[in-house]
């Protein structure tokens, strides 16, 4: 019954790669907002392959492994894509004396590719025995998340992508956030098959109403909201290790 129901997950995942794939063709053909769309519909489908499956019972190895292969695609390679054709076709074009920085630009493209692999390698080692309360390092949907939803704020604020240095900043920082130890709290569970119905449906709604808030205000809200996400994990970091030294001081004056 299992196997059978697997269709389910595995059909989403398969979304997840489609949409990956459609995003570095619309990149490479210069239609960076749909490149961008893709990357988030891909999310959409990520965010549910793996509930699915544990809504009916078909969590295998096998979903593991291709979940990763739809993810590097989806949010490593697309935004890679996307990133290297606005740097190719936006900057070197508005500033044509740059052309010698394409070496360097293709590096920094690179970036999101490379350690979304070593995310992603890293996290199927640990899987085993690893807490399900938290995500070690930024989960690479959010890193993908925040630098599409950038060129997005980008391109409601001012028609197009003006400002490149904080491009390259956001896709290093959230590249080395990646591979860290920081940890971050998981999104809501929505499929539960031992939850309260109240709590269910308050989760759905609340879910509703977000995405509701994103449309209402265009996708200009979504930058800050994956600043907000990003900068949560630093920011509690930082405060639990300011109280396990505040514990440290206090067992050394006992």
């Amino acid at each position: 019954m299992g196997r059978r129901m697997s269709i389910f997950p595995n059909s989403l995942t398969i979304g997840n790669m489609f949409f990956g794939f459609w995003s570095v063709l619309s990149s490479i053909e210069g239609n960076y907002i749909w490149g961008a769309y893709f990357v988030l519909l891909g999310g959409v489908c990520d965010a549910l392959d793996g509930k699915v499956a544990r809504l009916v019972k078909s969590t295998s190895d096998f979903g593991v492994e291709f979940d990763s292969l739809a993810d590097i695609i989806t949010f490593g390679m697309a935004p890679s894509i996307l990133m290297y054709s606005l740097y190719k076709n936006v900057y070197i074009d508005k500033y044509p004396g740059l052309e010698d920085l394409k070496h360097l630009i293709i590096f920094f493209s690179f970036l999101p590719l490379m350690f979304t692999g070593i995310r992603l390698a890293r996290f199927n080692t640990e899987l085993v025995g690893h807490s399900k309360k938290f995500f070690s390092g930024l989960p690479s949907p959010a890193a993908a998340m925040t630098i599409i939803s950038f060129v997005l704020f980008e391109f409601e604020t001012y028609g197009s992508l003006k400002h490149f240095k904080w491009l390259t900043a956001t896709s290093i920082i959230v590249s080395y956030l990646m591979i860290s130890r920081i940890k971050y709290q998981g999104f809501p569970i929505m499929f539960k098959r031992k939850e309260n119905f109240i709590k269910r449906n308050l989760k759905i709604l609340s879910v509703i109403l977000l995405i509701f808030v994103v449309v209402k205000f265009k996708m200009s809200l979504l930058f800050p909201l994956m600043l907000f996400f990003v900068l949560s994990g630093v920011v509690g970091s930082i405060i639990e290790k300011m109280k396990s030294e505040d514990k440290e001081i206090e067992n050394e004056t006992e």
